[in-house]
């Protein structure tokens, strides 16, 4: 499958925010934006997202959830969950530095006549798997000749537990993709 957008091509992502989502190096959020120009309405397109957590060595256990966020608004996008993928537990203890691999995969589609917009979306964090669920509608309306008309974000949440010192959320992979 080709790939349409890649949102750590253009700028690397550096830190996440104090709200647990990526944000690029310049300090802005990690943004992955679907091309308009009618592009994709009426078609099948991907959004993929994989990385890892890690830690310093220790004795923690912790749970991580992969979060997809997705608007047409750039003010609102990491404030809108599509899909939270299901926990994951970084569970450790030793004294090497422990990690945890997530990844999430969604299948969307929509069309400028419709105004609609649905997907579904799977995710796996560490050997905790989420099967496809439908993701929950980013808009109400969706224009796909705009430029552009959906953003996607991802983030990470940290439930219970404790986490090691130095933890660090990386993000590895985040494109677009339409076959």
């Amino acid at each position: 499958m080709p790939v349409i957008a890649d949102a750590l091509k253009v700028i690397p992502p550096a830190t996440m925010t104090a709200g647990g989502v990526f944000q690029t190096t310049a300090g802005g959020n990690l943004i992955l934006n679907a091309p308009g120009s009618n592009r994709l309405s009426g078609k099948t397109f991907f959004v993929q997202a994989s990385g890892y957590v890690s830690c310093a060595s220790g004795t923690y256990t912790q749970t991580i959830q992969p979060i997809l966020y997705g608007d047409a608004s750039l003010a609102t996008v990491t404030t809108k969950p599509l899909f939270s993928c299901t926990a994951g537990t970084i569970a450790f203890t030793g004294t090497v530095a422990a990690a945890i691999p997530w990844s999430m995969f969604g299948q969307f589609e929509g069309d400028s006549v419709s105004a609609i917009f649905y997907g579904n979306v799977e995710g796996q964090a560490g050997a905790t798997y989420k099967a496809p669920t439908v993701s929950v509608a980013p808009v109400s309306s969706i224009n796909f000749a705009t430029e552009p008309p959906v953003k996607f974000a991802v983030g990470i949440t940290a439930g219970a537990g404790t986490l090691g010192a130095s933890p660090k959320f990386v993000i590895t992979e985040f494109v677009l993709v339409q076959e």
